[in-house]
């Protein structure tokens, strides 16, 4: 796969990931946010509406309790008129400033005389026209008084005219007032009374004090309905509820409050959803690149291991290939080295005759027949080591002493070495275990590891062969130069057969292959650690049993 394509390759595997991991949570998240940001406005003005609509309903109820307190009042003094004396009305006028510190007069008629008992601040002779209410009393709107004082008066009689009633009160219409500061509701809520007429009954925040006049959109032909309403006063928005009195006719309970204070809260609250929103945003960002970053590293850990395997399954071709090849190459020469061996021998069994005993060549003709057969059993020596790797002879299996196998070679290339001025050491392990394998293979091996040291060493130097007992039982064989060491980008390749840095006709890249083959074969492991510049170290691990060869 040539590089373009890969990295096409990994963009659209990336573009996939976002496409159908990130894109549908981040839509998915959002969607939430939405929906979580409308149900907290839709929620956020239910309650406001919910709260506004309780603090009214608790207005009416305070307003509506304080008249039927002074119902109840008005009852007592009105089965006592005739029978009470100026003393007792004061002592009950007084006992009032507890529970009903609004009324700040009262006078009862004496039914006989026509005289009236007073306490408290005198009424007025002339009073303002009177409503009555469904319990039967007589209230009459806030009116100001000689003193400034606004007030409205609550009577039992006859009509609507108070001057003939039996029983009057005189109530404090800002003492009253108070009764509905309490009904607060943050800043700008309020709560106070207004008649049909839209003058003010009790003091007001935006609207302005008792008697003033409120602007004719809260007074309608829709006032007293008992549900929430938005009008616009003053460049905002308010939210109010005007609820109708039972025993204040013509009056209306309005409860309200600026849309803007309902709305910075909103907007705070929002303001903080958003916030962790965003950071829970933020966090699942973070959280999908980590998993892109994270498909994309095992994407192409998986592509470098694959690579590997594609490397590790040409390089097997490879060697079966060399293998193959060294067979037929064995099978081809075997036939002629048989023949070279026989001829060989019947030469000198004719040599032994009496006719050529006394031939002047004979001594230099047997010395010459016996290196054809020397050399011939050589060759054939080496045709079965190629037959034994390439798996078409058995091989011979056999106890194995490391040791005695390192020093036999080590002393078979010591002298070529040293003519290289190169010293071969051995560091040998004293207790070794004896290990089942292919003693010739072995020896190959060995020899293929010390000529590459060799190779890379043409300044001379020593290399040091080790033997230890490896942890999984068997031995570990060391071979360690001093050499030019092999480049990071080659590690790679130095066993791939045919593979070599050295000049033209110095080697042919079959070494490390041959030997990687081996020890493949008989079930060992091989590893290379090299610097450049400072040598190379082949550790080779020989199981304490080589596994047997099925062909």
């Amino acid at each position: 796969m040539t590089p373009q394509r890969l990295e096409m390759h990994r963009k659209r595997f990336k573009n996939a990931i976002v496409l159908f991991t990130v894109a549908p949570a981040f839509l998915v998240a959002v969607c939430v946010l939405v929906y979580a940001l409308k149900s907290v406005d839709t929620e956020h003005s239910r309650a406001a509406e919910s709260q506004l609509a309780v603090v009214a309903e608790a207005g009416r109820a305070r307003v509506e309790h304080s008249m039927d307190s002074a119902g109840a009042l008005l009852g007592m003094l009105l089965q006592r008129s005739g029978k009470m004396s100026a003393g007792e009305l004061q002592h009950t006028f007084t006992s009032l400033g507890h529970s009903m510190d609004w009324i700040d007069g009262m006078d009862v008629m004496d039914s006989g005389t026509g005289s009236r008992v007073m306490a408290g601040q005198p009424l007025p002779q002339e009073l303002p026209p009177a409503s009555r209410t469904e319990s039967g009393l007589l209230v009459t709107d806030v009116q100001a008084g000689k003193d400034g004082t606004p007030r409205f008066f609550i009577a039992i009689g006859e009509g609507t005219d108070l001057s003939s009633a039996t029983v009057r009160l005189s109530v404090n219409a800002f003492l009253f007032s108070s009764l509905l500061d309490r009904e607060r509701l943050g800043r700008t809520g309020e709560t106070f009374l207004v008649n049909d007429a839209g003058i003010l009954q009790t003091r007001s925040i935006l609207h302005g004090g008792i008697l003033d006049r409120v602007d004719g959109s809260l007074v309608t032909k829709d006032s007293g309905v008992t549900k929430i309403a938005r009008r616009e006063w003053s460049g905002t928005t308010l939210l109010y509820v005007a609820l109708p009195l039972d025993n204040l006719p013509g009056w209306l309970l309005v409860t309200q409050r600026d849309n803007r204070e309902i709305s910075e809260t909103l907007h705070h609250t929002m303001t903080r959803f958003a916030t962790l929103a965003v950071i829970c945003l933020l966090v699942l960002g973070a959280a999908s690149l980590r998993a892109v970053k994270k498909f994309t590293t095992l994407q192409e850990e998986m592509e470098t291991d694959s690579g590997r395997l594609r490397e590790c399954e040409l390089q097997v071709q490879k060697l079966d290939a060399i293998s193959q090849l060294g067979v037929g190459i064995a099978h081809e020469v075997n036939n002629p080295l048989a023949i070279i061996g026989e001829e060989a021998g019947w030469m000198q069994d004719l040599l032994r005759r009496d006719s050529f005993k006394d031939h002047p060549d004979a001594g230099e003709l047997r010395e010459s027949l016996r290196q054809i057969v020397t050399q011939t059993a050589r060759s054939r020596e080496i045709t079965h080591k190629l037959l034994s790797f390439g798996g078409k002879t058995d091989g011979t299996i056999r106890d194995v002493e490391m040791n005695t196998l390192v020093t036999d070679v080590a002393a078979l290339r010591r002298r070529e070495a040293s003519q290289r001025n190169i010293e071969i050491r051995e560091e040998l392990a004293s207790r070794l275990p004896v290990i089942l394998s292919e003693p010739a293979l072995l020896r190959q091996l060995l020899i293929n590891l010390i000529n590459n040291s060799m190779d890379a060493m043409p300044e001379g130097g020593p290399i040091t062969i080790s033997t230890a007992p490896s942890e999984g039982g068997g031995v570990r064989l060391q071979v360690r130069d001093t050499g030019f060491g092999i480049p990071r980008e080659n590690l790679d390749k130095i066993f791939d057969p045919f593979f070599t840095t050295k000049p033209p006709g110095k080697g042919a890249g079959l070494g490390l292959s041959i030997s990687h083959g081996i020890l493949q074969r008989i079930g060992g492991r091989i590893s290379v650690d090299s610097t450049a510049g400072q040598g190379t170290t082949i550790t080779v691990e020989l199981p304490l049993e080589a596994r047997p060869f099925i062909n």
